[in-house]
């Protein structure tokens, strides 16, 4: 699935996907204010950890949300209830990867241990146990969002910033 991330002259972001099934969509972001993209954070940030059921897993499977509009392409006939089963099958992954998100976009400055520290500390709002999330993906998911604010601060008013969604591994 390919991703392309343009800024809306109000400072927000759409994102433009691809989704490899021959469906376009465009996702309008509820972000004003941050250094980077909410809807890009989610992108590297599980990408990195290896969330395959978060937002870009569960846009991938079929899910539809408000913010999120067909573009392009032929809808499956029964979009509407591939969606609601999609959200309702992933609905604990989304919870956790909007957790996920903001501690990635709080931390983006932070030394990974201690990111990794309040992954742990956040993951524990809903679940049991420590997060389980490598120090190596940790580190890895902070490099590809500093890359991120660096490229976005710099994108001109006609360029995008593309990525491409897979399934992480496991």
């Amino acid at each position: 699935m390919h991703v392309a991330f343009t800024r809306r002259p109000d400072g927000g972001s759409l994102a433009d996907i691809d989704r490899g099934d021959g469906l376009r969509l465009r996702l309008r972001s509820y972000d004003r204010t941050g250094p980077v993209p909410h809807d890009a954070v989610h992108l590297l940030g599980e990408r990195a950890l290896g969330l395959r059921r978060g937002l870009w897993g569960s846009i991938r499977a079929g899910a539809l949300f408000d913010s999120l509009e067909i573009t392009g392409g032929k809808p499956r006939h029964d979009r509407r209830r591939v969606s609601d089963r999609v959200r309702r099958d992933h609905a604990r992954d989304l919870r956790l990867a909007e957790v996920v998100v903001g501690v990635l976009s709080h931390g983006i400055d932070r030394r990974a241990p201690d990111v990794a520290a309040a992954l742990d500390e956040a993951w524990g709002i809903t679940e049991t146990g420590r997060a389980p999330f490598t120090a190596e993906q940790v580190g890895t998911a902070l490099t590809d969002l500093r890359e991120l604010r660096e490229r976005w601060r710099r994108l001109g008013p006609d360029e995008a910033l593309t990525y491409t969604w897979c399934a992480p591994r496991r």
